[in-house]
This record gives C-alpha cells, sequence and structure tokens, in this order.
C-alpha cells in the first residue's frame, strides 16, 4: 500500500509492470482511521485486495491518499495518471474532484459514495440512513432507562440530519414519551474530526440525563465514545423506566474498573457507534464476556460497495450509475455481535427484526430528510 503525496502528483513516476492491477482511495475528512466511514471503505478494499492476491494470485498495488477537500482533485488526478482501474472516493466533500477526474481520465472507474456524479464510469453509492438509524433509535428507545437519549452529529448537513431524524423516528416508536436531545459538533468538515467538541457534547447530553448517545459523527464520534467508555456511569437522579435493560445488566458482570469507578446504584452509559462495527469499542477490560458499553452500531456497509466494486472491475463487469442501499438491500442495519449480544434479550432482537420487515415491506415509512 503507497501513500501517493502532493511530490508525487508533480512526478507522476510510472509503477512496475508487474502489476495485474492497480486500485486508489482517496480519504474523506476524518482521515483514514476514523473508525468509521473512511475506515470502513479501506476495509472493504484491503479485504478484497487480500482475497485476490491469496486466492488468484494477483499482484495489486493501492495507492492511497489522504489530504483535504481542496487537494482532493489533485489526489485523484495523481492516482488515475499512475494507471489506476479504480478509485474508491468515500464522502460527498469529493464530489466536485470526482466529476472533474472521471472526466479527465474516462479509462477510469470511479466510486464515490454519499453523493452522485453522473457520468459513465462513475459509480455512485447511496444509503438509505434514515432506515438503519430508525432501527437503532428504536433500540434506544426499548433500552433507555432514564427516558432520555442523545445524539451527536459532525456536520450539520442534510445527510447528518437524515440520521438524525431517522434516530428520532424510531426512539418515539419505541417510547413515545422519550425525550431526544440532539447537538452538532459544527458547520464547516472540519467538526468532521473534533472528537473534544463532541465529547463536550455527550457530556452536556448526560448531564441532562441521556444514558445512550448515538454519534453519527465521522472522527469525531470517537469523542463520545471516549466520554461512555471513561465516565462509565451515572446516578440516576429519579425514578428509572421499565426496561428489558435493567433484567439483563442483573446478569452482566461488570469490570473490575467499573466496580471501583461507579458506586452502588449507578447505572451504566451506552453509546450506539455507526457506519462501521464499534461495539467492541465499549470492551474495557478486554473481555467481552464483562459489560460492554457499546449498545450496538448503525452498519452503514460502506466496506460492502468497496468490496464489490474491486469484484466487479477484476471480473469486466462494473457498471456505473446510481446504487440505493437500504435495509432491504442489507446496505444498512445494526450490529449484534460477542460484544453486545448478552445486552440485547431475544425478545428485543425479535421486535427489532418485525420493526425491519415492515419497514422494508412498506408497512413503515420511515421519513428522509433530504427529501422534506
Amino acid at each position: 500500500m503507497r501513500k501517493v503525496g502532493l511530490l508525487l502528483a508533480l512526478l507522476a513516476l510510472p509503477l512496475a509492470a508487474a502489476q495485474d492491477y492497480v486500485f486508489g482511495i482517496t480519504f474523506d475528512a476524518g482521515g483514514k482511521f476514523d473508525g468509521s466511514f473512511n475506515e470502513g471503505t479501506w476495509n472493504g478494499l484491503t479485504q478484497a485486495v487480500s482475497e485476490l492476491e491469496e486466492d488468484e494470485g494477483l499482484v495489486i498495488d493501492v495507492l492511497e491518499f489522504e489530504g483535504t477537500p481542496d487537494t482532493a482533485a489533485e489526489g485523484l488526478r495523481n492516482i488515475a495518471a499512475q494507471g489506476a482501474e479504480l478509485i474508491l472516493s468515500p464522502g460527498f466533500l469529493q464530489a466536485d474532484a470526482v466529476a472533474a477526474a472521471s472526466s479527465e481520465f474516462p479509462d477510469t472507474f470511479f466510486v464515490l459514495i454519499d453523493a452522485e456524479v453522473d457520468n459513465p464510469n462513475v459509480r455512485s453509492v447511496l444509503f438509505k440512513e434514515h432506515e438503519g438509524s430508525y432501527l437503532v433509535g428504536y433500540l434506544a428507545g426499548m433500552m433507555t432507562q432514564t427516558g432520555t437519549v442523545g445524539f451527536v452529529g459532525g456536520m450539520d448537513i442534510p445527510l447528518i440530519r437524515a440520521f438524525d431524524l431517522g434516530y428520532q423516528e424510531g426512539v418515539r416508536a419505541a417510547c413515545p414519551e422519550c425525550r431526544i436531545v440532539s447537538n452538532y459538533v459544527g458547520s464547516t468538515p472540519a467538526a468532521w474530526n473534533d472528537p473534544a467538541r463532541a465529547r463536550e457534547l455527550a457530556t452536556t447530553q448526560q448531564a441532562q440525563g441521556a444514558d445512550i448517545i448515538y454519534a453519527a459523527a465521522g472522527a469525531s464520534g470517537n469523542g463520545v465514545i471516549d466520554f461512555v467508555t471513561q465516565t462509565m456511569c451515572y446516578q440516576p437522579q429519579g425514578e428509572l423506566r421499565a426496561s428489558p435493560l435493567a433484567e439483563v445488566l442483573a446478569e452482566i458482570e461488570v469490570s473490575s474498573a467499573y466496580a471501583q469507578r461507579c458506586g452502588e446504584g449507578s447505572q451504566p452509559l451506552f453509546f450506539i457507534g455507526v457506519d462501521s462495527n464499534q461495539n467492541f469499542r465499549g470492551d474495557t477490560d478486554d473481555n467481552p464476556e464483562t459489560l460492554n458499553h457499546g449498545l450496538t452500531s448503525m452498519l452503514k456497509r460502506v466496506d460492502v460497495a468497496a468490496y464489490n466494486a474491486v469484484y466487479d472491475v477484476v471480473e469486466d463487469t462494473f457498471e456505473g450509475g446510481t446504487q440505493v442501499l437500504g435495509l432491504a438491500e442489507d446496505g444498512v442495519g445494526y450490529a449484534l455481535d460477542e460484544f453486545n449480544e448478552a445486552l440485547i434479550p431475544q425478545s428485543v432482537i425479535d421486535e427489532l427484526e418485525s420493526v425491519r420487515q415492515r419497514i422494508i415491506e412498506g408497512e413503515v415509512v420511515v421519513p428522509d430528510f433530504r427529501e422534506q
């Protein structure tokens, strides 16, 4: 895996002839290892590349570019000029750059996630984030003990408002009397990479009674996760509502750190992750059998979009156009694994599956903020 810098953009060094394929990726604001959107795309790309190298004996070079929205166009041109067959560009901020590069390099395939470019060599991948957010909101509404839950968004744009609205609709469907506290990190691209500000917002939301906080904020969401896993618990200020969570908590062993930090009568805090499966980050003692602070994660399968695109190029089946992936296409969903399975009883899983099916069949219509 090679990083492509601006110096290489000027030199446009040729690749060795031994490569069977060259793939590229240009990361959005938040960076490669944001633990979320960018990293999910990277994971899908590298999984496909690893399989093809191991199973098919292919030699594949992967070029990376990590810059800013202002330098994305230069990064794309540089990678395309070095012979890349496919370039992945997660993030709507890269739309203009992809539009320009795909016109300049018509023989290169591009995948743009979260925005549309109408060029024949561009596959635009959009997601029904509102559907997945409704599911995790429904779960939060069922499980909250305080009756108050939080949402921390990154950049205040229609895309993140769609997460927010879907979440709120799901919470209210499960718990009409529940309260949702919603805040945004900012209104510029810097909002994707400001975990300190996101942590401040999570702190304020918890002070207002939120015991479950959903973060859709790119790398800023790390601040919410850090707040929850480091604070761990809260002291209830009033009577707790009946919740399936109360029953399961009585059966789950807590970590020694939790036992030391959280006194008698305290209750645990939880986060809901986003894009990638972030459940494991709620494990504070490297033991998935003890209390985990990741209630679930809203999966936005950017990894699958990247993985499929790589195979489509290798199998010569790549097509441009727009794909819209929701619950019916398994493009969004929620994560259930060894880290959170003890938190969510089977009765709740069954109800979530019923809700999921009703959304797929059209019995429940989740509003999309972008269409209002």
